[in-house]
């Protein structure tokens, strides 16, 4: 599912590991959660919606085959945990996974297109200044 999901906000855990997601957030999201440790090692946690979630396994699973799947199948099942967004719009992030991203009881919460992360703000601040000097070929892009 391709939506254009953007802002940023600071979301607090309760005593019980959850957290509710911004509204705005919420409705693209849907009633299920796929929590998915980056795939790229990044200190941060990515929210999928169900359609989200399969198109990323369809593309996962579409590049490899035989025992190379078999591991690479593995390996993701220990990143991704599934959730369902109770009637307060809030999900249970389980201590593995926010051990993961360094969350403490501030999450910062990003809706970047199609998925939403969450990453302890001084992580994301770090992670972010990286950029803040790189030049990416754009070129491909316009506002039309």
């Amino acid at each position: 599912m391709d939506f254009s999901t953007c802002g940023k906000e600071i979301r607090k855990f309760d005593q019980v590991n959850r957290m509710a997601i911004p509204p705005s957030f919420r409705e693209k999201l849907g009633a299920t959660v796929y929590i998915l440790k980056s795939i790229h090692e990044e200190p941060c946690l990515l929210l999928m919606s169900e359609d989200s979630w399969q198109a990323f396994n369809e593309k996962f699973t579409s590049k490899l085959s035989g025992t190379q799947l078999i591991a690479a199948q593995r390996w993701l099942a220990n990143r991704v945990d599934k959730a369902s967004v109770d009637k307060s719009g809030r999900i249970t992030i389980g201590d593995e996974f926010k051990k993961y991203a360094n969350l403490t009881e501030d999450v910062y919460v990003v809706g970047i297109m199609n998925r939403v992360e969450l990453w302890n703000y001084d992580a994301w601040v770090e992670t972010t200044s990286a950029y803040s000097g790189a030049s990416f070929d754009l070129s491909f892009m316009d506002y039309n």
